[in-house]
């Protein structure tokens, strides 16, 4: 099962089974108490309807993992990777407002299944913003492939990585990947050809198991019984 395919079967589980299903402490399923608290019914006055957020991006970003930051020169540092955009020029070196001999911190989030990317909060604008690697030679990646490059790596005996050395790992591995998934087609395809051969031979007629005859049975002899007269 891939990741996606996970996030599928996992949104069905706990949208069309477990809020559907009774739920013994509250004597009644997730579904028909999330209606009472919202509409209400005899005994509960309902507290209605929450407001729809406009931005959807939003509210995505805001349930991503989040990191806590300060901003350099060079942009901003996560896993040893570096980002910068724009936005982040006029926070470099920021002080931090309540202890001003420190440098303030900011609020990044990153989605796992594609770390080329990470998104920056502007604390007066209240907004997000794309800040693409420093890099943009760097390929789109999970962190997933990430950590298995600097294990790679580092089983090469180095234990320093930089940027130009993730990607040329990262190229290995998805060659290898490719190459992998190849070969598996091409046993899945010779193996399905030969079953088909294996239908349409026909089979040697001294090969074809022969009936025998009754008589002819090696176990089976025939007894003849002489009657005398007294």
């Amino acid at each position: 099962m891939t990741k996606s395919e996970f996030e599928e079967w996992l949104v069905t589980l706990i949208c069309k089974v477990y809020h559907q299903r009774l739920h013994s402490g509250i004597g009644m399923s997730p579904m028909r108490k999330w209606e009472v608290g919202v509409f209400g019914n005899a005994d509960v006055q309902g507290v209605g309807l929450a407001p729809r957020p406009a931005d959807r991006l939003s509210v995505l970003l805001d349930f991503l993992p989040s990191f806590q930051r300060t901003i350099q020169t060079f942009g901003v540092t996560i896993d040893g990777m570096n980002y910068y955009d724009e936005a982040l020029r006029p926070w470099i070196n920021a002080k931090d407002p309540d202890t001003p001999n420190k440098k303030r911190t900011f609020v990044f989030r990153r989605d796992p299944r594609d770390i080329s990317v990470i998104w920056f909060k502007d604390p007066e604008l209240g907004q997000y913003f794309r800040v693409p690697f420093a890099n943009l030679a760097l390929p789109s990646m999970s962190v997933w492939e990430h950590a298995q490059a600097k294990a790679r790596l580092r089983q090469e005996g180095r234990s320093s990585v930089n940027e130009s050395e993730i990607l040329r790992a990262i190229s290995e591995l998805r060659t290898h990947v490719e190459e992998s998934q190849a070969r598996t087609k091409r046993s899945r395809r010779q193996a399905q050809r030969r079953k088909e051969h294996e239908k349409r031979l026909p089979i040697p007629f001294y090969m074809r198991p022969q009936p025998r005859s009754p008589k002819s049975h090696p176990l089976r002899q025939t007894v003849s019984y002489r009657v005398i007269s007294m």
